[in-house]
Parts: structure tokens; C-alpha cells; sequence
């Protein structure tokens, strides 16, 4: 009887089937560049661990895991990205709208967004900025 003792079995991170989450991560997974996994891990999956974090990540999470919206409108899911970004990066909402639309910190996260969860380097700040100028008119 021989065993392959140097073969690597790799393990599924366990995750509990109830959770609501795991719906959005596994439509975001088929997709998503497996290069960036540890990113999305880091910066977004594990908030879902602390409590105050849950509503506005797992709204985000739906939100990147319609990836249609992209495709027909760059405009108008840049724009709901944005707002679903803000809304987890500021949980205790001291921004309102209009501040957010000029945080640069925000907007270098959108672009990070866009590249880690659809490997997108195409958007450009400056398209950022025509975008949310719209977001910060109304």
C-alpha cells in the first residue's frame, strides 16, 4: 500500500450554510480573479464577523455579485458601488453625501474595488470623478 504523503490536499474554508453571506460570496467567487481571493478575504469577507459591519458589507456583497449591472451601465453601478461603499467604509455615517463624493480616500477604494473583485483597470479616476459629480449634484 503506498501513500502519496507529499500530495497537498486543499481544504475548503468551512462556512456556515446558514449564513447570508455565503450566497453573495460564492456568485462573486465564480467570477472573481482567484489572484485577488486573499484581498477580498482581508478587506471585505472577514467584516462579516463583527456585527455592526454585517448590514452594510452583505449589501455591498449583493451588489458586486450582480455583475450584469457593469456590463450595461458603467455609469450608474459605479454610482450604486460608490453609495454601498460608503455606507460600509463610514457605519457610523459622519459623511454625508456630498463629502464622500470629494473624500479621495473613497474613490481610491472604488478603484480597488473594481480591480480585486472584477479585475477591472479600465476605470480610470477621471471617470470616477465625472461619475460622482452627478452622484453629488442631486
Amino acid at each position: 500500500m503506498a501513500w502519496d504523503i507529499f500530495k497537498v490536499k486543499r481544504r475548503r474554508r468551512s462556512v456556515e450554510p446558514d449564513d447570508d453571506f455565503h450566497p453573495a460570496i460564492e456568485s462573486i467567487e465564480r467570477f472573481a480573479p482567484r489572484r485577488f481571493l486573499g484581498e477580498r478575504e482581508m478587506y471585505y469577507y472577514n467584516y462579516r464577523r463583527i456585527p455592526k459591519y454585517r448590514k452594510p458589507l452583505l449589501s455591498l456583497l449583493i451588489q458586486l455579485s450582480e455583475k450584469t449591472g457593469i456590463d450595461e451601465n458603467e455609469e450608474l453601478s459605479v454610482q450604486t458601488l460608490f453609495r454601498r461603499l460608503k455606507d460600509f467604509y463610514d457605519v457610523n455615517d459622519t459623511l454625508s453625501l456630498k463629502e464622500a463624493v470629494e473624500d479621495y480616500s473613497l474613490k481610491i477604494k472604488l478603484l480597488q474595488l473594481h480591480k480585486i473583485f472584477y479585475d477591472d483597470t479600465t476605470l480610470t479616476g477621471t471617470k470616477v470623478e465625472d461619475y460622482l459629480k452627478k452622484i453629488g449634484n442631486n
